[in-house]
């Protein structure tokens, strides 16, 4: 096997390909990355069992073959090569050589055989949409997932069509997201899909904004397929139901501030707050949105907003400050709602404008 590549041709293949790869597993193959050559073109695949990954690069293939090398080891040596050089590569059935100006390397390799196929898949539902659309709702969702729970349907992030939506909706039992995008064409069958957090993290940093993006399931597997790249990956078989109804609540409680605002009275607040809870106190009353911090061993921090919108009666309710701020740093509009019903009911929290919002659940505590 012998062909030749340009670096950025396979620098960034690899850094996608290295995270579907398996570094824990004592079955050592799954470290490695496939190539192959033939046809003109180069295959690459990686694969951790629970998802993999596939990509193809035109080339000037010299002469055609198969095998696979640790994928660190050759992103690594790639990494280090002067930008645009041209890189050969050539494989002489026991050794894989990448030559670049007057550097060479050789690495070992592992017999193509031991690597496991791609579990094809025989889809029942499709869908297709803009890169752009499902990296902003990824973004505006993922981070509420649960990276360990005692519920696995808790650890994905969750993909339902319906109509001409897709909405995504991700809990980790202190706080739920929930986005939604309209699809340029109605769809003719509803479904429900739970994709592995790591998974759909892994889609986020390789997806362009510039491409289409193609997704199938057979609601056990899923295949996503972006220019020449093809994900797979196991489904979560259990959902979490009804997040939505979750937020179909009446609310006499109702807050509008400037986001920003929030954002600063809360880094201020939080410096002083107890590192195990992160509590804070928010007091609203008819003209003022007021933080504090409870009473720790280093003392308490208050501040201010004033002039704010205010619906409802006056309330004190504790939170978490470090999942506000988090949820508060996913809004991209200028001003934030906060609705409340009690001061230990879940509190949503919307955009000023945009088709996602959050529920938050409070603290069982009360403010000093």
């Amino acid at each position: 096997m012998q062909f030749k590549l340009v670096k950025h041709e396979i620098f960034n293949i690899l850094q996608n390909a290295i995270n579907f790869t398996s570094s824990k597993n004592i079955n050592t193959i799954l470290q490695n990355v496939y190539i192959s050559a033939e046809n003109g073109k180069i295959n690459i695949k990686t694969n951790s069992i629970i998802s993999g990954f596939c990509a193809t690069i035109d080339a000037n293939v010299e002469s055609e073959g198969e095998t696979t090398v640790v994928c660190k080891k050759l992103l690594d040596i790639i990494k280090e090569l002067p930008d645009n050089s041209i890189i050969d590569f050539s494989f002489d059935g026991s050794r894989l050589k990448i030559i670049s100006g007057k550097a060479s390397f050789s690495l070992a390799t592992m017999s193509p055989e031991m690597f496991p196929s791609m579990t094809e898949i025989t889809p029942e539902y499709t869908l297709k949409l803009k890169s752009a659309d499902l990296l902003d709702i990824i973004e505006k969702t993922l981070f509420c997932v649960a990276n360990n729970a005692a519920k696995i349907e808790f650890t994905g992030l969750h993909f339902k069509v319906y109509g001409n939506k897709l909405e995504l909706h991700s809990a980790d039992f202190q706080r739920i997201a929930t986005a939604t995008i309209t699809l340029s064409d109605e769809q003719s069958d509803e479904f429900i899909i739970n994709i592995p957090k790591k998974t759909v993290s892994d889609i986020y940093k390789m997806l362009s904004p510039e491409m289409d993006v193609e997704i199938y399931t057979d609601l056990k597997q899923l295949m996503i397929v972006s220019g020449n790249i093809k994900v797979f990956s196991r489904l979560i078989e259990k959902t979490v139901k009804s997040i939505s109804s979750l937020f179909a609540v009446e609310t006499p409680i109702e807050v509008t501030v400037n986001k920003n605002m929030v954002l600063d009275v809360l880094r201020k607040v939080m410096a002083i707050a107890s590192e195990i809870t992160h509590a804070v106190a928010i007091s609203i009353s008819s003209n003022s949105f007021t933080m504090y911090s409870l009473e720790t061993e280093y003392g308490q921090g208050v501040d201010k907003i004033e002039n704010i919108y205010h619906k409802g009666d006056d309330i004190d309710i504790v939170v978490n400050a470090r999942l506000l701020h988090e949820i508060l740093s996913h809004i991209d509009s200028n001003d934030v709602i906060f609705k409340i019903t009690g001061r230990r009911n879940p509190i949503s929290i919307l955009p000023g404008s945009g088709n996602y919002k959050y529920l938050l659940v409070p603290l069982a505590v009360d403010r000093a």
